[in-house]
């Protein structure tokens, strides 16, 4: 057999290799548009159809990766074989159908929970298994099993029917075999031109898919394992400082808009030690409230927000449940890709809100989740923040508890009732902060369905059970000198099925009722962020929070009024006239809405800058 025809057969052989990929990522991200279609919103079919042409870029980057080793791979084999064989190319790309099966798969479902692509942060919860299990419904797990058999024996053999013939060669020269192992390693070597994306200076990153103002279309570009291992490659944000201008001139801008609040405050409580209860709402987004223009589906949340006040305008800090317990406890703004929670060694030099309560007289202080609380790093984080009693669901019976999750929200409420009514006799004021659980996926609640829609359903059945727990609050006396504040822990999708770059995302209730407030039936506009809960609520203590740098005063009449956010390597930012999302992939705005200034989009970067800088230094 000729060395040339040799040469030429496995020169086929990488092209109908890359091919076949190609055409793998396509089917890929007709797979992704048609299953989560529901966040096309009002996206044409022609945007649609162009991310097929836009995403080749990413596809070529990819299958350029596996061109390579191929290439390297057969070169070893030639090398030191003598003969060209394409059973082990044949082994490697069986290995990379199922894995990258998985992974597409996994993409698919994680958008449709998530609305956003795979990456390394969510790749993180591998280590976890059992919580993305606890998550989905036993029949999702079902079909996703039966798809992932299906669909990569059929691609494997649709690979394998592709590729023929594949006949070894026959044994070449020492010199031959030198020969063709340099070229197979120079083609191989060529793969870098598709894995780069281009002959300059700067190598192809994910902004080469934003093409459309419809976000939907940008995600179906992207290449989901080109975009999962990019991110692993920028995952460690502990090292990785965002710097757009001098630290300097960021922080300089920083401090003027942090600075305009002022010393003064709107006082709205009856007396500055009253009994304190936050309750963090798990996923309540201003979609499902109703007194925010959403889903009827919290009459009681509505109906307590009548009872004292309702902050209309409130973003969160992130999006997931471990970043908004930094925002909610720390007042402290989480990176993006990145939550200080998971390393006590940085989160032991926050300032943190129950200590500063501890110290200014609340004696009974009570953290109550009835999950677990090893999650995240959430043990080391509650711990540090200064609890004196920490309530798990360790100390439920398994009665209480759902068939995945944890305890049902009708049981830890009426846990929080009685550790209120055990501090309530005493000669100090207490602290409990509470975080609820049943709204959390899959949504397993112990209630008749009211409401098609799992995830109403479970919001409606915590709002039952916040109604229940107020009724009793009031029939036990321990209504009268309390302040109950009430926030989401992040916000979702939701029926609008918001993506990460939506504004509709990030918008959460934060409500403050009791009989300790002075005001009733009052709704606060100002624009503000998760993190601002510390320092309103210390500054109506008449409490220090000038060590909360990143938590400002919503009832300071001079604010700044502004809300910042982040998530996997971008960040939104959020006035009363603009918002627009930068993504640090793509290097530029990828969502600006709104009259947007230049000064909007410098103090955007510019507060990115300085909470990476603060990062840092931790």
């Amino acid at each position: 057999m000729p060395q040339s025809y040799i040469m030429i057969s496995f020169f086929k052989y990488l092209l109908k290799t890359a091919v076949f990929w190609l055409l793998f990522f396509a089917f890929y991200r007709l797979l992704f548009i048609l299953f989560n279609w529901e966040y096309a919103d009002d996206a044409p079919l022609v945007a649609m159809a162009k991310s097929f042409l836009v995403g080749i870029r990413l596809d070529l980057s990819m299958t350029g990766y596996l061109l390579l080793l191929l290439s390297v791979v057969q070169a070893v084999m030639v090398g030191l074989g003598r003969q060209f064989s394409y059973k082990v190319l044949q082994g490697i790309q069986l290995f990379f159908i199922i894995g990258f099966t998985t992974l597409l798969l996994g993409n698919i479902n994680l958008y449709a929970y998530w609305g956003r692509l795979l990456d390394a942060e969510g790749f993180s919860f591998l280590k976890t298994p059992w919580v993305i299990f606890a998550s989905v419904r036993w029949y999702e797990s079902l079909i996703f099993f039966i798809l992932l058999i299906g669909l990569s024996w059929g691609t494997a053999w649709l690979n394998k029917r592709w590729m023929l013939p594949l006949q070894s060669s026959t044994k070449l020269s020492w010199l031959s075999a030198a020969m063709a192992a340099f070229i197979v390693l120079f083609v191989g070597a060529l793969m870098i031109i598709p894995i780069r994306g281009s002959f300059g200076v700067a190598p192809i990153n994910t902004g080469v898919a934003y093409f459309s103002s419809h976000n939907y279309a940008n995600h179906a570009a992207i290449n989901p394992l080109w975009n999962l291992f990019y991110s692993f490659k920028r995952m460690d944000a502990r090292m990785h400082h965002y710097q757009f201008m001098e630290d300097e001139e960021a922080l300089a801008i920083y401090n003027e808009m942090f600075s305009s609040q002022g010393d003064s405050t709107i006082r709205v409580l009856k007396h500055d030690r009253p009994n304190l209860v936050v309750i963090l709402l798990e996923s309540f987004s201003a979609q499902v409230v109703g007194a925010l223009g959403g889903e009827a589906v919290t009459p009681n949340l509505d109906g307590v927000a009548r009872e004292g006040i309702l902050f209309s305008q409130i973003y969160a800090a992130s999006d997931r449940s471990d970043k908004g317990l930094v925002a909610t406890l720390a007042g402290y703004q989480v990176l993006p890709g990145y939550s200080i929670i998971q390393y006590p060694n940085k989160s032991q030099s926050l300032p943190f809100m129950p200590q500063k309560l501890k110290a200014a007289g609340y004696q009974d202080q009570s953290y109550i989740y009835g999950g677990d609380i090893g999650f995240k790093g959430m043990n080391s984080f509650v711990t540090l923040s200064g609890f004196d009693n920490v309530i798990t669901i360790d100390d439920f019976p398994y009665s209480a508890r759902g068939k995945k999750w944890g305890v049902h929200d009708e049981y830890t409420f009426n846990r929080l009732l009685d550790e209120m009514a055990n501090s309530n006799d005493k000669d100090h004021p207490f602290f409990k902060y509470y975080f609820t659980l049943s709204s959390h996926e899959p949504f397993d609640v112990p209630m008749e369905k009211v409401n098609d829609d799992p995830y109403l359903n479970s919001i409606y059945y915590t709002d039952r059970c916040l109604g229940d727990f107020f009724t009793k609050v009031k029939e036990r006396g321990l209504w009268d000198n309390t302040l109950f504040i009430l926030i989401a822990d992040h916000g979702t999708p939701g029926p609008k099925r918001a993506t990460s770059q939506m504004i509709e995302r990030y918008h959460i209730p934060m409500v403050w009722t009791g009989g300790a407030l002075a005001v009733q039936d009052t709704v606060v506009t100002t624009m503000g962020s998760q993190t601002d809960l510390v320092t309103t609520l210390l500054n109506q203590l008449s409490v220090n929070s000038e060590m909360f740098g990143f938590s400002k005063d919503l009832l300071s009449p001079d604010i700044e009024a502004y809300a910042f956010f982040t998530y996997p390597d971008a960040f939104g930012y959020i006035t009363p006239n603009s918002y627009q999302v930068y993504d640090n992939a793509a290097k530029r705005y990828v969502m600006t809405t709104g009259d947007i200034t230049p000064l909007d989009s410098l103090r955007g970067r510019a507060m990115l800058q300085v909470v990476s800088a603060d990062h840092l230094k931790r």
